[in-house]
C-alpha cells in the first residue's frame, strides 16, 4: 500500500471518533480555565448577513460607585487555538481605571463597572470564548451596520 492510501484510511477511521466527541461538547478543544480564571462562551443567533454585525465585550463587576463614569483598565489578548484555526480571548491585568470628576449630589449606588473591547467578529457558528479573572463577569452588546453604504464627499 502506498503512503497516501494509508493516510486516507487513517483519516476516514478517526473522523467519526472526532466528530462524535465534538457533537457532545463543541468547545472541548479549547483549554480549560486556570485556577484563577473562569471561561465564558457567548453564542449569538444566526443572522442573514453576519458581516453586518459585530460583538462588543464588557468585562467588569458590580461596584458601589458615585455618579461619575468609572472604567476598568486591563488587557484583552486574542489567542489562536493551535491546529484548529479558531481564536479565543484572554483578559488579564484588570484594575480600577479612569473616572470623571463631577460633584455627585446623590449617594453611591451599585453599578456595573467595566472595560470594553474593540468590536469583534460576529460568528453564530461557534461561540466567542473568553477567559477572565475570577470575580468578574462578561456582558456584551451586538452592533449592526446599515445595509446601504453612504457616499463620501470630495473636498
Amino acid at each position: 500500500m502506498n503512503l497516501s492510501f494509508l493516510r486516507i484510511l487513517l483519516y476516514a477511521t478517526l473522523l467519526p471518533l472526532t466528530a462524535s466527541a465534538a457533537d457532545k461538547d463543541p468547545y472541548s478543544m479549547f483549554p480549560q480555565p486556570s485556577e484563577n480564571q473562569q471561561r465564558y462562551i457567548i453564542e449569538v443567533p444566526k443572522q442573514d448577513n453576519e458581516a453586518n454585525y459585530r460583538l462588543q465585550l464588557f468585562i467588569g463587576k458590580e461596584q458601589v460607585v458615585d455618579c461619575n463614569r468609572h472604567l476598568l483598565f486591563g488587557k484583552i489578548e486574542r489567542r489562536e487555538l493551535k491546529g484548529w484555526g479558531y481564536h479565543y480571548y484572554v483578559v488579564s491585568d484588570l484594575r480600577n481605571g479612569a473616572q470623571t470628576l463631577m460633584q455627585c449630589p446623590q449617594p453611591p449606588q451599585k453599578r456595573f463597572v467595566s472595560m470594553q473591547s474593540d468590536l469583534l467578529r460576529y460568528n453564530s457558528r461557534l461561540g466567542t470564548v473568553i477567559y477572565i479573572p475570577k470575580g468578574y463577569e462578561v456582558r456584551y452588546r451586538i452592533w449592526k451596520t446599515q445595509e446601504t453604504l453612504q457616499p463620501a464627499q470630495v473636498h
